[in-house]
């Protein structure tokens, strides 16, 4: 304000009096004026840095949750956990959670990823449930920690009874579209302080206990035992020396012949043995799960092909059956990869059969049935392998395409006897009848398993009744009759 507004009257000189008066009333009406304008403006300064504070609370809590699920993200879940671990004192005892969802990259695969998605909300909101009182994480992908802690000491026995309400609670199936998944998980846990006092020490076991879950079979959960460093390390051992194995062409297939109820040849099938220099034989069922942790299942999946097809040449002229990991079929780079080693070695199709071990991450579902397709319209013949191995599913048999079923030898021994085995083998052989498919029993080590299975309509026969698996080698390429048993020489040059 500080200049004094003066009107002169023009042509007088002088000031004009009425002039001060109402410029006086001016200055006082805007003078009294600040203290309310002030007081205005610190008010609403103040609501608007309590709105910043909230919008920053929420946007700091956001960036704290993971935006899927609204658990704890990993850097979050990390660092409450470290703090909560480096402030525990005497009478602080803790344990540490590790979940993987079970064959969840196989419904990204088979289902698409808001599948995906659902399975994750589906299980975040199980965690939530169930441990209630805990910091629930999300690591990343599929990969979820939980973190209790107690006043009093935690025991291995309570830990499981957590796991195991969790799992009746995955129990009731995930609604995805039109699908029920049934949703399982596998879980390593480890106690504090008697596994570990630190965030890194808690979460290394944690993370060798999981480990363990998957290796025993999935869906369950295993608690952190000091045998595990050695299991690890052995097995990490083991997969470097199947590398090699690989690299160098140490693994060698076998042949089992498959013949029809004459005993006449009508197919081979493949199998891998690993004859290791020190190890001495290593069995399929310790290195094959092996290789698929290790994620070389592919890998050793083209490997047997391609030697299969270079063998073509000296062995009797039928099919010979080779297998397919799950982890193989949902690989959408299958087909051109299985027909560039053919091209490779001049195979015809036709002369390889695609076996696939009917599993639950085989439910029939549009992506893995177009996958069969295209592998059989380019001439591959498919055969469900196992059939009735634990997740059979009539529905299977309507939505996959397949040219042969394989009937699993636990069936067959109790053929005749079990009124549920003969009812289920009965209605496997009618619909493979009715679609003018073929039904191959496994399992057949003696006279008797054969007429169980030859009664109960099956028309193909594998075992060891017949012929076990054999170096090429080792087989009689002119030999096309399997209907007695081999002589005391060529056993002998038999593989067990």
């Amino acid at each position: 304000m500080g200049v004094l507004l003066i009107r002169w009257i023009q042509g007088s000189g002088q000031p004009e009096i009425g002039g001060y008066a109402s410029t006086g009333v001016i200055l006082l009406g805007i003078v009294a004026c600040i203290p309310l304008f002030l007081l205005i403006s610190v008010l609403d300064l103040k609501s608007r840095l309590k709105s910043l504070g909230k919008d920053h609370a929420r946007v700091l809590a956001q960036s704290e949750r993971d935006a899927l699920t609204g658990v704890f993200n990993r850097e979050k879940f990390v660092f409450e956990a470290k703090s909560a671990l480096e402030a525990r004192s005497s009478t602080s005892f803790f344990a540490l959670f590790l979940a993987d969802i079970d064959h969840f990259k196989q419904v990204n695969d088979s289902l698409g990823h808001p599948a995906g998605d659902t399975v994750l909300v589906h299980f975040s909101d199980k965690l939530r449930l169930h441990f209630p009182d805990a910091q629930v994480g999300r690591l990343g992908g599929d990969e979820f920690a939980v973190l209790i802690e107690h006043s009093d000491p935690i025991t291995a026995k309570y830990a499981h009874g957590l796991c195991a309400s969790l799992e009746t609670g995955l129990s009731k199936a995930a609604s995805v579209g039109n699908h029920r998944l049934s949703v399982s998980a596998s879980i390593g846990i480890a106690l504090a302080p008697y596994h570990g006092k630190t965030w890194s020490s808690l979460f290394t076991n944690a993370d060798m206990a999981l480990y363990a879950s998957k290796k025993n079979g999935r869906a369950c959960a295993t608690v952190f035992e000091e045998d595990m460093l050695t299991d690890i390390r052995n097995e990490k051992a083991l997969v470097r020396e199947l590398r090699a194995a690989l690299l160098l062409r140490h693994l060698r297939v076998a042949y089992q012949p498959i013949v029809d109820a004459k005993g006449q040849l009508v197919a081979f099938e493949a199998l891998l043995r690993w004859q290791h220099a020190l190890r001495g034989v290593i069995p399929p069922d310790v290195f094959i799960p092996v290789a698929e942790r290790a994620l070389m299942i592919g890998d050793i999946g083209d490997y047997v092909l391609s030697h299969v097809c270079e063998d073509l040449a000296q062995l009797p002229d039928v099919p010979v059956n080779v297998n397919l990991s799950a982890n193989q079929i949902a690989k959408p780079e299958l087909k051109a990869q299985m027909l560039k080693i053919l091209a490779e070695t001049g195979t015809d199709p036709h002369r390889i059969v695609l076996e696939i071990t009917e599993s639950a991450s085989l439910a029939a579902n549009p992506v893995i049935a177009a996958q069969i397709s295209a592998l059989q319209e380019v001439g591959f013949r498919i055969a469900l392998d196992d059939f009735g191995m634990g997740y059979s599913e009539f529905n299977q048999l309507r939505a996959l395409p397949y040219d042969v079923i394989k009937i699993d030898k636990s069936y067959i021994g109790t053929l005749g006897s079990d009124h549920v085995t003969d009812v289920f083998v009965s209605a496997v052989v009618e619909i493979a009848r009715r679609a003018g498919n073929y039904i191959v029993a496994e399992g057949i080590e003696t006279e008797a398993d054969l007429m169980r299975a030859s009664a109960a309509g099956c028309d193909r026969f594998q075992g060891y009744y017949f012929g076990r698996p054999t170096f090429i080698e080792d087989l009689d390429a002119s030999r096309l009759n399997y209907g007695n048993e081999a002589s005391d020489t060529e056993s002998k040059r038999q593989l067990a």
